[in-house]
């Protein structure tokens, strides 16, 4: 059997790659390897690598990285220690291929350590824009890198197409998570009311805002004091907040939002994490998604939610119809909630169709049989 090693270094992450996982375990030529590292292992972060468990998946390897430190200079310190975990790792499972996903700067020293020990990169969604952030350049590195480029759309398949000189090895198959709404049964409305003590009768809004890495940190802050002076003026809604990931500046960023939900708890609801069902399930009831979240670009378009999308660590993505996107300042958000209350949107199908997890596996399956 071929054995494939999937990794995860957060919630956000694992939601996009769950199917895949799933079809890679249930493949009989196939033996799945599952690693987890990043955020996934610390209690800062909600310790989301037990969700990984309660779905029935065995953890092969884990991989501890996360230091003490919200600084850049820890984050830096991080990757030493995954290129270390990673050698390990990689030395004891032996994989004949590795399974990356985006743009976390936790991908630059696992695939290096791949590249260096000749194991072969299957990377999903590269090819995108994401100009607000440091994330392009890890995700154009880590497509360097990459023996197979799983792209969500033909623009970023282009791309990387581009970047590289060829298209060999480039495969257009749509992004992986929309397939979560094809294959999970999601709680209803009521059932979401009674998990997160939420009246059924007000709004609800979701906010999932990270941490900008362009921007200061003093400036990130500012953004999340003027998205909450916005909420601030809304009557009738209750706001379901999720913790920001551990890029540098996400600690302090979730002290706020911890003290605005110990500061009106009936009106803002704070939780590192959610778990993917519960997370998704939102998505597909919520009134109001806002944040900074690819969840908002991607998955909301086709549950046809409005979004308001603020500052710019999503430019350079394709902007749907029902997104609204809002400087960092108190008056371009206010007025993006305004035009939401009129925003008329149909489901949009441009980032696939749910079915990307087969598509990739098979793809997968071919590559190391033949290889």
């Amino acid at each position: 059997m071929k054995k494939v090693c999937i990794i995860t270094a957060a919630r956000s992450e694992y939601g996009l790659l769950r199917w895949l996982i799933d079809e890679v375990r249930n493949d009989d030529l196939l033996c799945l390897q599952l690693v987890v590292t990043g955020s996934h292992l610390s209690p800062e972060f909600g310790l989301t690598y037990t969700e990984i468990e309660k779905d029935g998946y065995q953890i092969d390897e884990k991989v501890e990285i996360i230091i003490s430190s919200s600084s850049q200079a820890g984050v830096v310190k991080s990757m030493g220690l995954c290129s270390i975990g990673f050698a390990d790792a990689f030395s004891r499972l032996k994989p004949d291929i590795i399974v990356a996903l985006g743009d976390r700067y936790e991908l630059l020293p696992i695939c290096s350590a791949a590249l260096i020990m000749n194991i072969p990169i299957a990377h999903i969604s590269g090819g995108d824009i994401t100009e607000g952030a440091i994330d392009d350049q890890v995700r154009n590195a880590v497509s360097m890198m990459a023996t197979l480029h799983f792209p969500g759309v033909e623009e970023s398949a282009k791309r990387i197409e581009r970047m590289r000189g060829n298209s060999k090895g480039i495969y257009t198959v749509g992004e992986p998570g929309l397939d979560n709404f094809i294959r999970l049964k999601l709680w209803n409305r009521q059932t979401l009311a009674d998990s997160l003590s939420l009246s059924i009768s007000k709004k609800w809004v979701l906010l999932t805002y990270h941490p900008e890495t362009k921007l200061g940190l003093d400036e990130t802050l500012s953004t999340i004091s003027n998205v909450f002076k916005a909420l601030d003026e809304l009557e009738d809604i209750q706001v379901i907040i999720t913790g920001a990931n551990s890029d540098f500046g996400g600690t302090q960023i979730n002290e706020i939002f911890q003290k605005a939900a110990s500061s009106n708890s009936s009106k803002y609801i704070f939780h590192h994490s959610l778990g993917q069902l519960r997370y998704l399930s939102l998505l597909k009831e919520v009134d109001l998604i806002i944040g900074n979240s690819s969840s908002g670009i991607v998955e909301a378009p086709f549950l046809a939610k409005p979004v308001i999308n603020i500052g710019n660590r999503q430019k350079g993505r394709h902007i749907s119809e029902c997104i609204i996107n809002a400087s960092n300042d108190i008056i371009s958000i206010s007025n993006a909630i305004k035009k939401t209350t009129n925003l008329k949107v149909g489901v949009s199908n441009y980032f696939g169709d749910g079915k990307s997890s087969i598509k990739i596996k098979n793809i997968l399956k071919e590559f190391i049989l033949h290889s």
